[in-house]
């Protein structure tokens, strides 16, 4: 494992806030949310409409099936596509993508547009929040084992060739006295760069409970962040933090 400390160059492609809400009636319409975009319009002025989609099979014979949509709410983009918030009949999302700043300039975004869409939607209850960090590291050839960089990488059994060409683990951890899950995706597949190995860790951190307001919920959000950090420094070796630094 690594030791906990800021990275100048962390190897975030995305970093996104996600709340999960209950609407009340009265506010449960899509259309309620382009209201947000006005708001919003000049930092986010691209628009691009959300569907809820659902499969139907029954078997036969014949067999049937039907596939059905419905609006879910709207994605806006920042004018340099760095920034993305998601406005849904079901919650809220903010994303920011490559390259990331801090914790504190995420948080303080996230929170100035959850403010509106709280502010325009008026959910009556939030059950499940998130914290979702997607990080791209890219270990430098000649690579020999991940384990120099991976605390919990790849295993080829010893009777095999000790090459592989691609690797997808998820595994999903529940941190049962602080009732948070954490789900956690390594995968690697030989991309264009000849000279680095481009390895994905997706650490996925949530919990589930009806808060009790939106102060419960954030502070949640940043314990969350806390287990956040540590699931990545634990995932990686001190050779992959200096890469970083």
């Amino acid at each position: 494992m690594a030791r906990q400390r800021h990275l100048n160059n962390a190897p975030i492609t995305e970093a996104l806030i996600d709340l999960v809400v209950k609407l009340p009636i009265e506010t449960k319409d899509v259309s309620r949310i382009r209201s947000l975009h006005e708001r919003i319009r000049e930092r986010f002025p691209q628009e691009k409409e959300m569907q809820h989609i659902e499969y139907q099979f029954e078997i036969g014979p014949p067999r049937k099936e039907k596939t059905t949509s419905s609006p879910l709410g709207y994605r806006y983009d920042s004018a340099d596509g760095r920034q993305v918030v998601q406005a849904k009949l079901n919650g809220f999302t903010f994303s920011w993508l490559k390259p990331y700043e801090t914790w504190e300039v995420l948080r303080r975004e996230a929170f100035s547009m959850w403010q509106l869409y709280q502010e325009i939607m008026k959910p009556e209850a939030i059950i499940r929040v998130a914290t979702r960090y997607i990080n791209q590291i890219e270990i430098p050839e000649p690579l020999t084992d991940f384990d120099d960089y991976l605390t919990a990488g790849p295993v080829v059994p010893k009777a095999l060739p000790q090459v592989l060409t691609s690797f997808f683990t998820r595994i999903v951890v529940p941190d049962e006295e602080n009732q948070m899950t954490a789900v956690i995706t390594q995968a690697f597949q030989l991309g264009a760069k000849s000279n680095v190995v481009p390895v994905i860790l997706d650490i996925d951190v949530s919990k589930e409970k009806l808060f009790a307001n939106q102060s419960d919920a954030w502070d949640t959000i940043d314990s969350l962040r806390s287990f956040k950090n540590l699931i990545f420094f634990d995932s990686i070796t001190e050779k992959t933090a200096e890469l970083f630094e």
